[in-house]
């Protein structure tokens, strides 16, 4: 039981140091559409929004993990 409660404490940690590190993304890449493309920048936009993507994704596993994780020690308790 403490292994999964300590899951649960572990995997909502970091679903919500995911969805913090997703919104600065998302901010970054609605500030990066902003500016005109250079051949400095190149391709920018898109990386930035496959950054998002990838930590929202992460984000989102995380939390079904983590409430996995407390339905199954409140079942062993």
């Amino acid at each position: 039981m403490n292994l999964a409660w300590d899951g649960a404490i572990l995997f909502g940690g970091l679903s919500v140091v995911a969805a913090m590190i997703a919104r600065r993304s998302w901010r970054d890449f609605k500030d990066a559409l902003k500016q005109p493309l250079t051949p400095e920048t190149g391709d920018m936009p898109y990386l930035r929004h496959w950054d998002f993507r990838y930590w929202h994704r992460i984000g989102l596993a995380a939390a079904a993990l983590s409430f996995l994780c407390l339905i199954l020690s409140l079942m062993l308790w």
